[in-house]
């Protein structure tokens, strides 16, 4: 029988303080900390769990200049606080971390990947195109964004070839109420993660391809400095602003959007 989605957590496992609140949550003082998280998904379908991103875990904040890089550290600033690894927040609620038996990623960057280590038993998903950008570990431009630390584990990746296709896009299925579906731009073979609901639209989790659901899909305009980042970050500007519009289609027909970094609502219980 099909797997129905009964339980989704909205966690935040990793809170970051990039400089000026203006210029990147769009109000508030131009001299005072931003407030970003790393906002992951606790899906339970059928018996176990699902994770939907990793943010921080508890090796990084251990070892922050290794695993995360001072570039990382310097410009994001993240909190470290060790209440929030998903690690720990999935013990919180009381789920036993070994039935979290999948992990999937939108793409490989250190805010989103740390927190597999907490997991070494979970089969790790993530788009063929980005477990290709690990194995030349590291052309150089690459080595200062991805940091092959965070996988010196030996996860059990799945690659994932996108050979489907979900509302026009190149997809995977990758259980009965769960996709990966490309969403070009922000870095090679990034992607969203769809979540089936039962009599509910589809939640779609967009990774990075945006940064303020509110006003990038429904104002059109990003505060001034997250916009420069995502444009500093972007690997493809075409295809990036391909994404961003597939997404505002999306939300016209009424699909939930979520995205990794906006202080979001729905965390306000874990922040």
């Amino acid at each position: 029988g099909s797997l129905v989605v009964m339980t989704i957590h909205h966690l935040n496992c990793g809170t970051l303080h990039p400089p000026s609140q203006l210029l990147v949550n769009g109000r508030g003082s131009l001299t005072a900390p931003a407030t970003l998280v790393c906002h992951c998904l606790v899906v339970q379908t059928g018996k176990y769990w699902t994770l939907v991103d990793a943010g921080l875990g508890s090796a990084d904040l251990r070892n922050p200049r290794d695993r995360l890089g001072d570039t990382f550290l310097r410009r994001v600033r993240p909190a470290l606080n060790p209440a929030e690894p998903a690690i720990t927040q999935v013990q919180a609620l009381g789920i036993d971390p070994h039935d979290v038996r999948s992990i999937v990623l939108t793409h490989h960057d250190v805010d989103h990947v740390g927190g597999i280590a907490d997991f070494p038993w979970a089969s790790v998903y993530v788009s063929r195109a980005q477990v290709d950008l690990i194995i030349p570990a590291l052309r150089k431009d690459m080595v200062r964004r991805l940091h092959p630390v965070q996988w010196s584990h030996a996860p059990q990746w799945k690659p994932v070839t996108l050979s489907e296709t979900w509302r026009s896009r190149p997809s995977f299925r990758l259980n009965d109420s769960m996709s990966l579906v490309a969403l070009d731009g922000h870095i090679e073979g990034h992607c969203a993660v769809v979540i089936d609901r039962e009599n509910k639209p589809p939640l779609i989790h967009a990774g990075d391809a945006v940064m303020d659901v509110k006003t990038e899909l429904f104002d059109g305009h990003a505060p001034l400095g997250l916009m420069a980042f995502q444009r500093m970050m972007r690997t493809d500007a075409r295809a990036w602003r391909e994404s961003r519009a597939w997404l505002k289609e999306c939300v016209e027909d009424g699909i939930d959007i979520i995205c990794a970094h906006e202080p979001h609502s729905l965390l306000s219980k874990v922040r």
